[in-house]
Order: C-alpha cells, then sequence, then structure tokens
C-alpha cells in the first residue's frame, strides 16, 4: 500500500502541476485526501470520482451521465461535493468543460460515435486530474452477443449502450456463442441450423451471408482467433471427448492441439498469440491451463482458494491478467487471476438469485462484459473488475433483447 500511495502521489503532483493554470492550486488534505480547484475532495485511495453532470440539451447530458455512471470510477451525484461537467454541443459538434479541467473538451461530430468519444474524453480528463490511467471504454469497445427465447436465439451486434443494435442472423434456430474476428469484419459462432447438431457457422458482416465453418461428427463449438487474425481455436469432440483444435482461419481442417482424456473448451488466446489458456476436467474439476499455440504440454494454472474455474478470458491489455467463472456457494461468480502475482479476486456482486458467466474484457482491459442471469432469465453487465473493493456491476441490456448472453468484444482501432 505504500508503494501504491508514493506512486500516485507522484503522478498526482506531475497532472496537477500542468492544471495550475486553469485551475486553483491542488492542495493535499488529510492523509490520502486531495482538494482541487472549486473545493472538491475526494480519497485518492478510493478510485472514485464524485461527478455531476450538466447541460442544456437533455437528451445528450442523459446520454453522458448513463454512460459515465456505468464506470467503476465515477460516482455519479446531483450535487455536494462533486466535480461538475458541462456538456453541449455547438457548429455540429460537441463538447464538455470542467472548471478544474485544463481545457475544454472538443469532440468532433455529434453522431452517437462522437457521444462516446466525448464520454471517454470525459474519463480521461478526470483521470488526470487525481493520476489514474483511465483508458477509453465505450468508444473503442463493440460487442457481440446471442439473444432469444425458448429454443431460438439468434446473433446481435452493438455497442456498450445499446445504440445502433443489428441482428446479423436469422436462421430460426439456436444460435450462440458469438467470436470477433480482430478485423471486425466477420463473426464465428455457434449454431444448430439445418443440421440440428452444434456447428460453427461465419458470418460475414457486410454481407450477410453465413457459410459453415466447422462441421465435424458430434459437437462443433468455440471459434476464439488469435490476434492476428490467422487462427481460429475450436473447441470440438469429432474424436471422442472434447478437445482444442486449430483451424485456419480462412478455412481448412482442423488439428488437434490438446488431446485428454476429459472435456477442454473455451479457447482464449494471449495478447502475443503464443499462448491459449482453457478449460478441463482432466484433474476432476473444471480447471484452468495453458498450452502453447505452436503445440506442447499443457500447464495447469494453479489458483489459489479456487478449485473450480472455467470459461476463461486472457486479457487483450494486461497480458497478466485471466478472468474465468467459479462455483461461489452453488452460483456461478466471476473473478480475475494474475499470472504476476499468483493470486485471485473476486469481483464481487453476488446477491441473491444472480448468477455471472462468460465475461470478456472491453477496450480499456478494465471492465467486463458478463451473462447476468436471474432464475430462467438472462442479460448482459458490464463489470468493474479494476478496484476489486468497490466492483460495480451494471445491466446494460434492454429487455426488449430478451435472454441476451454469451458477450464477446472486438477492440476498434
Amino acid at each position: 500500500m505504500k508503494s501504491f500511495l508514493k506512486t500516485a502521489r507522484l503522478a498526482l503532483a506531475a497532472a496537477f502541476s500542468a492544471a495550475l493554470l486553469a485551475a486553483a492550486v491542488p492542495v493535499f488534505g488529510q492523509a490520502n485526501d486531495v482538494v482541487i480547484g472549486g473545493g472538491i475532495q475526494i480519497d485518492v485511495r478510493q478510485g472514485v470520482c464524485p461527478i455531476k453532470i450538466e447541460s442544456d440539451d437533455s437528451a445528450l447530458g442523459g446520454f453522458v451521465q448513463r454512460a459515465l455512471k456505468m464506470h467503476g470510477a465515477i460516482d455519479m451525484r446531483s450535487g455536494g461535493n462533486v466535480l461538475t461537467v458541462r456538456v453541449g454541443s455547438r457548429g455540429g459538434n460537441l463538447f464538455a468543460e470542467g472548471k478544474a479541467f485544463p481545457r475544454e473538451i472538443l469532440v468532433e461530430g455529434d453522431s452517437d460515435e462522437a457521444k462516446l468519444r466525448l464520454c471517454d474524453e470525459i474519463l480521461a480528463a478526470v483521470g488526470k486530474l487525481w493520476g489514474w490511467d483511465l483508458k477509453p471504454l465505450f468508444s473503442k469497445t463493440k460487442i457481440a452477443f446471442a439473444a432469444g427465447t425458448g429454443a431460438k436465439s439468434e446473433i446481435y451486434t452493438s455497442n456498450l449502450m445499446f445504440r445502433g443494435t443489428r441482428r446479423v442472423t436469422s436462421h430460426g434456430s439456436r444460435s450462440i456463442m458469438p467470436h470477433w474476428d480482430p478485423a471486425g469484419t466477420r463473426l464465428l459462432y455457434t449454431t444448430y441450423f439445418k443440421s440440428g447438431a452444434a456447428d460453427v457457422y461465419s458470418v460475414d458482416l457486410a454481407s450477410g451471408v453465413a457459410t459453415r465453418f466447422a462441421a465435424y461428427r458430434n459437437t462443433n463449438t468455440g471459434g476464439a482467433f488469435s490476434p492476428d487474425g490467422k487462427t481460429v481455436a475450436l473447441a470440438l469432440s469429432a474424436r471422442g471427448p472434447m478437445n482444442i483444435y486449430l483451424a485456419p482461419a480462412d478455412g481448412g481442417s482442423a488439428k488437434i492441439l490438446v488431446r485428454d482424456g476429459d472435456t477442454s473448451t473455451s479457447p482464449s488466446f494471449s495478447p502475443d498469440g503464443k499462448t491459449i489458456v482453457f478449460t478441463s476436467g482432466a484433474a476432476g474439476a473444471p480447471r484452468l491451463y495453458t498450452v502453447p499455440a505452436a503445440g506442447g504440454k499443457k500447464s495447469r494454472i494453479a489458483i489459489p482458494g479456487f478449485s473450480y474455474a472455467t470459461e476463461p478470458a486472457w486479457n487483450p491489455v494486461f497480458p497478466s491478467k485471466i478472468a474465468f467463472c467459479y462455483n461461489r456457494r452453488g452460483k456461478m461468480a466471476v473473478a480475475v487471476y494474475d499470472l504476476k502475482t499468483g493470486r485471485a479476486f473476486d469481483v464481487g456482486a453476488l446477491t441473491g438469485a444472480r448468477r455471472y458467466s462468460h465475461p470478456v474484457w472491453c477496450a480499456d482491459g478494465r471492465h467486463l462484459v458478463v451473462t447476468e442471469e436471474v432464475g430462467k432469465s438472462s442479460a448482459l453487465a458490464l463489470v468493474d473488475a479494476g478496484n476489486p473493493d468497490r466492483a460495480k456491476f451494471t445491466r446494460i441490456s434492454p429487455d426488449s433483447l430478451p435472454g441476451a448472453c454469451d458477450p464477446d468484444a472486438l477492440i476498434l482501432e
């Protein structure tokens, strides 16, 4: 903790010195309290800034407020000890201003995409005030997911605010578990379309044409792309138990990578594409393993305190972190494991009958999109995994998309 506070104070000092001409001189209060222009005071250890959004444009103000309220570093308030940020439009462009900001924020255009960029610019400005590195989230993350009721579901794409949501399949069957290619031009997904069995299909997002990608005997799932987009990791049961296979992304035969005596599923590539993490039941309960993508022996990831781990997702921004699901008191929950420290933490929010599964990382490497289940219904939720002491879960999928589940995230350039 001492080293963290020292680093935080140094970062704060550097950030404040750059803003002295536009804001009041920052004053350090007691211990870790920090006061900036306007008398706004927070405890930097909490990693949360109280904010109030003002605007003459109720639609724009509501959009920005709803987005920032979802972020784990923001505490949206109506008054009191808050950082007031005013947003608006001028000449077809968007702006944001705050007394503590060193300059006005300007964003070209006034589309939904511009609004998402404005939200990320506000987050970046807030981060600079307190010495936090708040990376772009809303403008750089696009999601794919399944939604539907009963035995039928289709594949959709959207941004985190669910504006411009698009249905990309119309099979009238059960289609689940979409996976983006890194270029954002197509999706692989599992469907029971035509054959009635689980096959992997590919859909071109420009034309909407869907073609069969993997239809081996028994069950075909997976479809995780390597970071360079050249290879696809699949979970197939063509030769008995479900095992991990690799196939060329442009088509061709799948070759077995992991041959277990038990089921192996949920492959996820490391950010450099050299390693794959997956779930295997070879040791009894499901646990996480890694294997070189070029082939070799698998290695178990020993996670202290977690004897059950499944559905791993490798962080594309912070390579030492892997999100996964585990069984907590008979319910599925989400945790994050750090390969460097050898420690894992529960991201929290397991309340009532809720269950959380299928985590995927957003573009900032801090937030996750997960499936939230209550009873027989499901929805998508945004999870802040950057602050273990103050995890925030926000439901993001609307009621008009019942049964939303199985998210995957695309990081936009």
